[in-house]
């Protein structure tokens, strides 16, 4: 049986519908992370003709067989290029680090993102939310429990491709969402829909029309939610902060363009936008994957990749190998080859648990609009320069550009806002910080010193 919005529930304590189906997750259960029976059961979809059903299944294989091929060849070629930098060209550069994550040292690995939010003192829970077009999404609420003073305003922080909202806590006390929590900001982490756990109250995850979005949707409808539900929950009447890491910026910049069609930006006090992903780096004429797949006719990109999930092997493998340590080392070398990054600014301890928490279901339609769409071209932005992106109500923007970041361009991006956007001259500032890759905006191990004072500043308004 369908249900409507007002049957889910929008706090892990409030009481649901009976109709829901909603099933009741067991003590030992994690939150965060294994992919589940659907929280809601979906409607029945049109019937699919059995010749069509047979070629979409076959389809479905030969694409299984080739993202297996591709994986098992990506992987490879990452662990190659991690041995070749540590054990031949010795490229050992880790700093010391500024002070411990943990109260007591290095935590267990756990999927469950609650565990490392009360290792700090703090509370989290989840708020469930169903999009527009019919996703059910989840947003994390980190919260002080001791804390008696109001809070200062919402403050919503939005994740990168293939993570998911777990990137901003896993630095411990050393992380952004903690830093927030501590100065009084009134934290949420946002999830985009599918994340671990693929749900939505039409389609199940088996319909290719389950997978039908990219980041247009994404903006459109998850942001929108998101916003929404948290206005709703919190009953704030002010203006809530949204800050965004790669993806998340795209999401963000995109939402406020005059492309979409969306004014929030009455409910929008500014953004801070962590390795701005607007415009493309270097990196993506040099990796020859990304040649690859972005090479490939829409044909042959569908037969290889498929029409529904991005390599959804991918997070078979999270769910049953996370514990080991050769799954921490296989998924730093995989982001390190994709992203052109290294962990030489880390806490070194954490690498592992950071990457916990992703990859997470993505859909291929995403990923081809990055590779071959809207998305990233070298020197070129993810929109259209034919008009004017921005409006005299846009917020203000801070903009975290790290020096050696060669996925994405931060600094194209400022000087576009600033000289070719009229109503963005006043409202655009920037940190340029040396040295710093794609993901040490994220979890560098100073970050709260380099980024996080200048951050506080401009959240309060200086």
């Amino acid at each position: 049986m369908a249900v409507s919005r007002r049957d889910i529930f929008v706090g892990k304590n409030e009481s649901i519908s009976p109709n829901s189906v909603i099933k009741r997750r067991s003590p030992d259960s994690d939150e965060e992370g294994q992919i589940r029976t659907p929280l809601i059961k979906p409607k029945n979809v049109d019937r699919i003709f059995p010749m069509k059903r047979l070629s979409m299944t076959l389809l479905s294989i030969f694409s299984g067989i080739c993202c297996c091929f591709f994986l098992l060849v990506l992987t490879i070629s990452a662990l190659l290029s991690y041995f070749y930098r540590i054990h031949i060209k010795r490229e050992h550069k880790y700093t010391a680090s500024v002070k411990p994550a943990y109260p007591m040292g290095k935590p267990k690995k756990s999927i469950d993102l609650r565990y490392y939010a009360q290792l700090l003192g703090l509370e989290l829970s989840t708020h469930k939310v169903i999009t527009q077009d019919g996703f059910v999404i989840d947003i994390k609420h980190l919260t002080d429990p001791k804390r008696t003073e109001p809070t200062i305003r919402p403050v919503l922080m939005l994740h990168g491709l293939l993570q998911s909202s777990g990137a901003f806590l896993t630095g411990g006390y050393k992380s952004l969402a903690y830093m927030l929590v501590k100065n009084g900001y009134d934290v949420w982490l946002g999830n985009n829909r599918c994340g671990f756990n693929p749900q939505h109250i039409e389609y199940d995850p088996s319909d290719y029309r389950m997978w039908d979005w990219d980041l247009t949707e994404m903006c459109r409808y998850d942001l929108t939610a998101m916003i929404d539900q948290i206005f709703k929950i919190t009953g704030f009447s002010g203006k809530l902060s949204l800050v965004g890491h790669s993806q998340g910026t795209s999401q963000i910049v995109m939402f406020l363009s005059n492309s979409m069609g969306i004014n929030y930006a009455d409910k929008i006090e500014n953004c801070t936008l962590l390795a701005p992903a607007i415009f493309g780096g270097p990196m993506l004429n040099q990796k020859l994957f990304i040649k690859f797949m972005r090479f490939l006719p829409d044909p042959m990109f569908d037969l290889f990749f498929g029409r529904r999930a991005f390599i959804p092997i991918l997070i078979s493998l999270r769910n049953m190998m996370y514990k080991s340590r050769m799954y921490g080392l296989a998924s730093y070398s995989m982001f390190s080859y994709l992203f052109d990054s290294n962990d030489y600014k880390w806490d070194v301890s954490l690498r592992d648990i950071h990457f916990l928490f992703s990859p997470v279901y993505q859909s291929t339609k995403l990923m081809k609009w990055w590779l071959k769409g809207h998305g990233f071209k070298m020197g070129r932005p993810i929109m259209s320069t034919d008009s004017s992106w921005f409006r005299g109500d846009t917020p203000r923007m801070l903009l975290i550009i790290g020096g050696a970041d060669t996925l994405v361009d931060g600094k194209m991006f400022y000087d576009y806002a600033l000289n070719k956007e009229p109503f963005m001259k006043d409202k655009v500032e920037s940190l340029f910080v040396e040295g710093y890759n794609h993901l040490d905006v994220l979890w560098s191990d100073d970050i709260q010193d380099t980024v996080g004072k200048r951050m506080l500043k401009f959240l309060d308004g200086e």
